[in-house]
Formats: structure tokens, sequence, C-alpha cells
């Protein structure tokens, strides 16, 4: 098949959906597929030579109109050359492709689940009212009513069962228009040369002994991935688990200062580690001995599978879809809420003791080496056939047949996108 995969900047530095999106470009070429990205920005390196690079613009002085901008860009390429592909694929903030991959879920959803945080019914409903009289708020939602929009035809891909039912609860979106895959990553990019040094240089920074826990907490976005109720269950996890030292390794670009103020007043500021961004993050999984990521919402978390493969049993929260894919107790514990702060303290305190964690270990490889990216590759694949095929159908039955027919072998049109293709 002849795919465009639609995606703003990819970079695998910035994220999870920036990896998937490498990782998906990559398998989808070696499959013997005909891919072109098209994108704003992205990593050379984190895409192979055979991957066409179609620069669609994301102008405008501020984020969200760069965002807007890059979305239309895409939707009029693809208007411009119909012929050019037989199917499209768009994610987060695009709309106008045969196939929807929403890794950020549904922003509804978002915002009713990170209410969650406040204790009082006034306090949440304020936070609510908060968000809605903001501009990027209405600039999402009328991304997501052209995403959903019937007319359309997109078929989406829910990367959990929580998101296929948020899908339908907040659009409608009926059961033939939805795919359930849950997100995979490629384990390859995960190894290291020598796992046993990088274990013993993170280590070594954090100034641990073997014999310590150490639960690794990854995100940029502190507060939406529970930051402070984990500290919270740790100061209380400290208190009822012996001798174990259970420390946190916090990674990422998210703002320490009122986190690490908070451990201060709780009296585990010596056992948080606040490390900053981490430029690889292999290095973190060799190094922890779990990961602990109890967010308000997470459509299917990538560095929950990352862990698994890495055989890091994962504390997180039913809000969490990859939470799904985890059997609590045996890969690791899976908690009703977030802000449950007795389970979380409960979860840290079983994951403390060596040998059921050495167990979970265990289980947490064989679970992650089941959530295979070829796996995932092949599920898509089979619904990017069956949506191309529908197409396909449709424009052969619609008054301008031989047209398309005449120009399904065309290449893209040129104008104010740049084709930058690779040798």
């Amino acid at each position: 098949m002849k795919i465009a995969v639609c995606y703003e900047v990819v970079d695998p530095r910035l994220g999870g959906a920036e990896t998937y999106v490498a990782d998906l470009c990559r398998g989808l070429s070696a499959a013997g597929h005909t891919v072109d990205l098209l994108a704003d920005r992205w990593v050379d390196a984190a895409l192979p030579p055979g991957v066409g690079r179609i620069r669609i613009a994301a102008d405008g002085f501020t984020r969200l109109g760069r965002i807007w901008n890059f979305a239309r860009g895409c939707e009029s390429y693809l208007r411009r050359a119909p012929a050019a592909y037989d199917v499209s694929i768009g994610f987060l903030n695009t709309w106008g492709q045969d196939v929807l991959i929403p890794q950020g879920g549904v922003r509804a959803a978002s915002l009713d689940a990170n209410a969650v945080r406040f204790a009082s019914a006034p306090l949440r409903s304020a936070y609510r009212l908060g968000k809605r009289l903001n501009l990027r708020w209405w600039v999402y939602q009328a991304i997501e009513r052209r995403q959903y929009d019937p007319a359309r035809g997109s078929h989406f891909i829910a990367v959990s069962q929580m998101v296929r039912d948020h899908m339908a609860r907040y659009h409608r979106l009926t059961a033939d228009r939805v795919t359930v895959i849950p997100n995979a990553i490629d384990e390859r990019r995960l190894a290291l040369p020598d796992p046993t040094a990088a274990r013993r240089e993170f280590r070594t920074r954090l100034g641990c002994r073997d014999e310590d826990a150490v639960g690794l907490f990854i995100a940029h976005n502190y507060k939406l991935k529970g930051l402070g109720p984990l500290i919270h269950s740790l100061a209380q996890a400290q208190v009822r688990a012996g001798g174990a030292v259970i420390r946190l390794a916090v990674c990422g670009a998210g703002k320490p200062g009122p986190y690490q103020a908070l451990a201060r007043r709780l009296g585990v500021s010596e056992r948080v580690h606040f490390l900053g961004f981490l430029p690889d993050v292999r290095i973190g999984y060799q190094g922890c001995d779990f990961l602990v990521l109890p967010s308000y919402y997470d459509p299917c978390s990538l560095v929950v599978l990352e862990a698994l493969a890495c055989g890091r049993p994962v504390i997180t929260s039913r809000q969490n879809g990859a939470g799904e894919l985890i059997c609590s107790g045996e890969q690791g514990f899976v908690i009703e809420r977030p802000d449950a702060v007795d389970s979380l303290a409960a979860a840290l305190v079983q994951i403390g003791h060596p040998d059921r964690r050495r167990l979970m270990s265990e289980a947490a490889r064989w679970l992650g080496s089941q959530l295979s990216f070829e796996g995932h590759l092949r599920r898509l694949v089979e619904v990017l056939e069956r949506v191309a095929a529908s197409r396909q159908t449709r424009s052969l039955r619609g008054p301008h047949a031989t047209e398309i027919a005449t120009r399904r072998s065309a290449p893209p049109v040129a104008g104010r996108f740049v084709r930058e293709d690779q040798t």
C-alpha cells in the first residue's frame, strides 16, 4: 500500500507519541509498504531512508495557530492528491485522514479525569469552567469536531478499551467506526550494550545501595501523572516498609519546585531524586526496580510498555489504559484511583520486597514479550487494508470514477508542500 502518515513533529526525544510514529513509519516501510511522512519537522536519524519526507508548514505566531495550520495543511495536501495514497493515518490534532489514532485520547474525558484531583464538587466545577473558558479548549474542541464528524467517514483506532468507551460516550462513535488496538513499542530500541554498567551508573547517580528499591517516574506533566499523590504514598510506605528503603527517581521536563517542597514537608526529600530530563531513558529502566505512574488520565502509556519489556513491574492507575494489560498482583499493581494514597502506599510496600519483586519482574518481562510491535503492526495493517479497500470501492462508485482511477498513480501535487526524499 501507499500510505501517508501525518504528524507535526517526529522527534523521539519529545515523548511516547513521537517515538510511536517513528516506529510505525519504520515498521510499515520494513513490511514493504510505501510510506510518506507529512510533517513540519523530523529527525532524519529516527526514520529509515525509504520513508518519504514531505514538509507541511506549521506556520503561525502562536502554538495554537501552528497546530491549526498544520492540520489544515495536511487536509489540503491529501484533498489535492486524493489518488496518491491508498490510505492515510492521522494522530492527535489532525483531521481528514482515513484512519485516526488519537494517542492523547478524548479531551473531554481528560478534563473530567483531571477534575478528580480536587476534593470538593465546587472546586471541580470551577476547574472545568476555567478550562472551558480557555482559547486552547475551543481550538482543540474544533479539531475534535472535525475528527469525529460522521460525514468524514474516518475509522478510529482506540489504544485501549477505556478510550473506546470515551469515544462512544463523548462523541457517540458507533462500534463499526472503531477498532481497539493497544499501543506497542519496538523493544529493540531498548537494548543497551552493557545493561549492568548502565544500572550501576544510574544508581551511583542516586547514591543508593544495591538492596534499595528504586521506583522510576517518567513524565513531563507531573501533575497529570500523579506525582503529588505518589510522594504522599511514598511517605506513608516508608512507615510501613520496615527495613526496606524505597526511593523514587523522578525524570522529565516538569517543574520540580512544588514537589521538592512537598517531599521536604513530608520528610522524604532524601528518597525522592529529581533528575530532570533523561537523555537516554534506557539507563533509567535498567537502573530502576519498578515503574510507578499513577496517572489521572493516560490513554495507553508507552513508558509502561517499555518498562514491561525491560522486565520492570509497574504500578499504575485504572485511568491509564495500559493498566488493562496488567494483571494486578502479577506484573505489578493497578490501583483504582491515582489519589488512593493508601492503596498506592500498599503497592509500594509489596513491590519493595525483593522476593515478591523478583517474581513480578519475571512476569513483567514475559508480558512485555507478548506485546510485540510486530503483532501490533499486523493488526493495524489489517485495518488499513480494510479501510483502503472500502475507500477504493466508494471512489469507483462515484461520478468521477474514471478520473480517480486514472489519477491513482499520480504523484503528490507540488506547491507550498516540500518533498524531501532520502536517497
